[in-house]
């Protein structure tokens, strides 16, 4: 609706979400004291980074750090959840 700030949802109508349970992301949440709000780790249509030397120049220049940590080891990145 209305009520997402544009900068959560961006030029989309709707607000999508990716549910993980990888430990690190659940321990940064759990310190944080909340849900993230985070782009993808690559461009549309790139393919997802596997490690932190992959990561698109621009996107890291972009952010204020990396969690440090493997990805899980996941074949695919984790789904997207469209609210």
């Amino acid at each position: 609706t209305a009520r997402v700030p544009e900068q959560l949802r961006g030029e989309h109508a709707t607000l999508a979400m990716r549910i993980s349970a990888h430990p690190d992301v659940v321990a940064l949440c759990r310190a944080f004291g909340g849900p993230l709000v985070s782009t993808s780790a690559n461009p549309a249509g790139a393919p997802p980074p596997r490690r932190r030397d992959e990561l698109d120049r621009a996107l890291l220049a972009g952010v204020a750090g990396v969690l440090a940590g493997d990805t899980g080891g996941l074949e695919r990145p984790t789904p997207i959840r469209d609210a």
